[in-house]
């Protein structure tokens, strides 16, 4: 069952795992023509800090020892290759490979881009053209894809008390 203060924690920490996410993606973005780069950085950056967050602030799974949590991040990382594998999809199919198709679908080049908040510089970086929003939207779609799998995927395997609670007794 999915307790109120737990789904709070959780989106707290995926929105900031999200933001963590797109600033790095879009920072080493900026350093690279590459599309696919900055989606492999962005993500091992981002699942390190959202096991953290998920073991010891969302789920409160403190004591389990380093074995366990080392078993648990592993765990952790082979449901989150899942969402990676999505990411690099995304990004591959509507970024790389058919970027001016869904640019012309979307009319993002009908776009103004030197109104509202395509003018601000910090967003100016992630929005400004058409390809960077083009890229900016399907990342989003993959991040929210990625949150609800990952919430899963945590809950009910990797952090999940009734199989730990299970397995202990097991040991006795």
């Amino acid at each position: 069952m999915i307790q109120k203060k737990e789904l709070l924690l959780y989106s707290l920490a995926g929105t900031t795992g999200t933001v963590i996410y797109f600033f790095t993606r879009f920072y080493f973005r900026t350093l690279t023509t590459n599309v696919l780069l900055p989606v492999l950085i962005g993500q091992i950056v981002a699942i390190v800090f959202a096991f953290f967050a998920n073991k010891y602030v969302v789920f409160q799974n403190k004591g389990v020892g380093f074995k366990k949590s080392c078993h648990q991040f592993l765990e952790f990382c082979v449901g989150r290759l899942f969402v990676f594998l999505i990411d690099i999809g995304i990004a591959r199919f509507f970024v790389a490979k058919y970027s001016d198709f869904w640019i012309n679908v979307m009319r993002l080049r009908e776009i103004n881009y030197q109104q509202a908040l395509f003018t601000q510089p910090l967003l100016q970086k992630f929005i400004g053209n058409p390809y960077l929003l083009n890229e900016f939207i399907f990342t989003l779609l993959s991040q929210v894809i990625g949150v609800v799998i990952n919430y899963v995927v945590s809950k009910k395997i990797v952090f999940n008390r009734k199989q730990e609670d299970s397995a202990e007794m097991l040991y006795y």
